[in-house]
């Protein structure tokens, strides 16, 4: 019963790897090379299990999936850089190798669990679990600017769930842990239930880690959450808005006019030209721009402005940031800096250092 388990557990792996290559095969990024060892961390401890002496023991199998389960909790939210997080998911799976070799060789002590290796590897895991998130939050709580971005919301959201999914994690730690400690049928049952919960949370999270959902809320309020955020209201509109169709109207139209006469790249473009362009009454329109993009003119243009250098960043990455800069309808090299980090949390210099790979 343990190996078919075992098997089990291989068949969930390759599924999500088989899936997650065939659907980003085309984007080498570092998020995805954490998803990768996520997966193949959990086959090779598997393995090992199945090739060390005696049967397959589930409260090993139990154990290994902690860990695996732990990496995807320490995949990063979308505005934490994925260095870090790839550097604790190589300590960890060092860590855990090493208490597997230690159990291996070292003979059983006086440790109050049934075996030595459950005690140092649950050791490991807490560690390496309260670190990376002590130093995550020292980190999102020391710089002030985080809090004020347009994307503040959904980053919030990213925290709160992932928050969640922590509280999740450590409440089936502790009953996998009474699983080991408490004997007979009723540790065996227990230590199976949360053998199957474990391999459920790790479905969730290596979806919510591919997709960038959160699977806290439904994906449509995600959406609007998204698009709200964007300045892209084509489909959603805040209810006072709906109440006012020739405004929604107006902005529709302020949307089609960016996307197909790019007037943001003139650096001269002034609220008086859109208006004129679009035959409305200069205050009118801007307090349209302001309501249902969440957005003064100024920050309005400069978002676009930013779009469009992305789009030229990712067409031919051999562009200066001056350059696109000037391509891109901005005044100065600085002003430029200042808004794609407003709008993206990054620099164009840091930006085009992470999405490097995408680019490969």
């Amino acid at each position: 019963m343990s190996t078919v388990t075992a098997i089990f557990l291989i068949v969930e792996y390759l599924s999500f790897l088989f899936y997650d290559l065939y659907k980003n095969r085309s984007k080498k990024t570092l998020q995805l090379v954490i998803r990768l060892l996520a997966g193949l961390t959990g086959m090779s401890l598997v393995v090992l299990e199945i090739l060390r002496q005696g049967p397959v023991e589930i409260r090993y199998l139990v154990l290994d999936i902690t860990a695996v389960v732990e990496i995807l909790l320490l995949f990063p939210c979308s505005f934490e850089k994925p260095g870090f997080s790839l550097s604790a998911t190589l300590l960890l799976e060092i860590a855990l190798v090493i208490s597997f070799v230690f159990s291996l060789f070292v003979p059983a002590g006086n440790v109050v669990f049934r075996s030595e290796r459950i005690f140092y590897s649950y050791i490991v895991v807490l560690v390496v679990f309260s670190s990376y998130f002590s130093i995550v939050a020292a980190k999102r709580f020391s710089g002030i600017r985080l809090f004020f971005r347009n994307s503040a919301v959904w980053h919030n959201l990213e925290d709160y769930s992932r928050f969640i999914y922590s509280l999740i994690f450590m409440g089936l730690g502790m009953y996998s842990l009474c699983a080991v400690l408490l004997p007979g049928d009723a540790g065996e049952v227990m230590t199976f239930t949360s053998l199957f919960l474990f391999m459920i949370l790790y479905a969730i999270l290596y979806l919510r880690d591919m997709t960038g959902r959160t699977y806290v809320l439904n994906q449509s309020t995600e959406h609007k959450v998204k698009e709200i955020i964007k300045g892209n209201l084509r489909t959603s509109f805040v209810d006072k808005a709906e109440e006012d169709k020739k405004m929604n109207n107006l902005y529709r139209r302020v949307l089609m006019y960016m996307n197909e006469k790019k007037p943001f790249l003139d650096p001269t473009f002034r609220m008086e030209d859109m208006a004129e362009d679009l035959y409305s009454n200069k205050l009118y329109l801007s307090r349209t721009i302001n309501l249902l993009s969440g957005r003064n003119f100024r920050q309005f243009i400069n978002y676009h402005r930013v779009q469009y250098a992305i789009s030229l960043f990712k067409k031919d990455p051999r562009l200066k940031v001056g350059e696109v800069s000037m391509m891109s309808g901005f005044h100065s090299t600085v002003s430029f800096n200042m808004a794609f980090k407003v709008n993206t949390g990054q620099t164009p210099s840091d930006w085009l250092r992470d999405h490097a790979y995408d680019r490969m």
